[in-house]
Formats: C-alpha cells, sequence, structure tokens
C-alpha cells in the first residue's frame, strides 16, 4: 500500500468532523483500525472515512454504537461499507 493512501488522526479527524479522541474510542471498540508507524502513530486507510459516515448515520438514525458494532461483525475492519 503506497504511503500516500493511509491517513493521519488529523486528517481523519478533519475530513469527518469527529475529534480524534472519537476516533480512538471508535477504534478501541473496534468499529475502525489503524495500523501503526515505526513511531507509533495511527495510520488510516481511506476507506474509514466511509465506514465513519456510517456509523455516524447509524447513530443520526438512533442506534447505539453497540449495535452498529453488531451490524459490522460481518465485515472485515478493513473493508469500507458501501
Amino acid at each position: 500500500m503506497d504511503k500516500q493512501d493511509l491517513l493521519t488522526i488529523g486528517e481523519v479527524s478533519t475530513r469527518s468532523g469527529l475529534a480524534p479522541s472519537a476516533l480512538r474510542y471508535y477504534e478501541s471498540l473496534g468499529l475502525i483500525t489503524s495500523t501503526r508507524t515505526s513511531g507509533d502513530r495511527r495510520r488510516f486507510k481511506r476507506g474509514v472515512l466511509r465506514r465513519v459516515a456510517v456509523i455516524r448515520a447509524a447513530q443520526q438514525v438512533g442506534l447505539s454504537l453497540e449495535q452498529v458494532r453488531t451490524a459490522f461483525a460481518g465485515f472485515a475492519l478493513d473493508v469500507a461499507p458501501s
């Protein structure tokens, strides 16, 4: 994978409108995933933006994060839902 295909947590935060702490929380729940650099910095695949958008849409219609996690259980973490 090309390094240009990876986003920092700040870039994901800016593009998604979520605070970095929310992204770290989503990651701790297993809703999104990142890779780590040799300096232990998070790097996210671009597809995480779509995954975050689906999570936010689900919350807007009243689903809890636990319900979202259950719904995502059938998908690999690195796959962006469509």
